[in-house]
């Protein structure tokens, strides 16, 4: 891994938006990673408490759809909550075939901490945006990940 005075020069010169995004994707990899250590959790069992925090008593599937995520990897991160005793399944009254998940009362305390990780985050990536350039950079954002969804 380059250090950080060498990776803000390659930063600072390359023009290839692909390249930047990937080494984007890996700075948050490796800090969600530090932040979530404690908790022995990652970023895919980040997003799902988030999703859950959102709308607790969600399907897998339904999961899996909203956030583009595979459905193993959604099931083996299931185990991992599950193992955790931050999450558990319950199925479906109405549907057998349907598993519902809900937070677990150690997952919902872990709301405050995991909403302060995924702000604290946030706050650190757009450190240094004006109002304006913060609205253009969400924006100009959005638009990769629209054009990424494609693919």
């Amino acid at each position: 891994m380059m250090n950080e005075e060498t990776a803000i020069k390659w930063i600072e010169d390359i023009d290839i938006v692909a390249a930047m995004i990937s080494y984007t994707y890996r700075s948050v990899q490796k800090h969600f990673a530090k932040e979530l250590a404690q908790y022995h959790i990652g970023w895919g069992h980040f997003a799902i408490l988030m999703s859950l925090y959102d709308q607790d008593g969600r399907s897998q599937d339904s999961l899996a759809q909203s956030k583009g995520f595979d459905k193993t990897m959604i099931a083996k991160s299931i185990l991992r909550l599950e193992k955790e005793g931050i999450v558990y399944r319950k199925i479906d009254q109405e549907d057998k075939r349907i598993k519902r998940l809900y937070l677990t009362e150690k997952g919902r305390k872990l709301r405050p901490e995991m909403e302060r990780i995924g702000f604290e985050l946030n706050a650190l990536l757009l450190k240094g945006f004006n109002s304006d350039e913060l609205s253009s950079a969400i924006e100009s954002v959005r638009k990769i990940a629209l054009n990424a969804a494609k693919l």
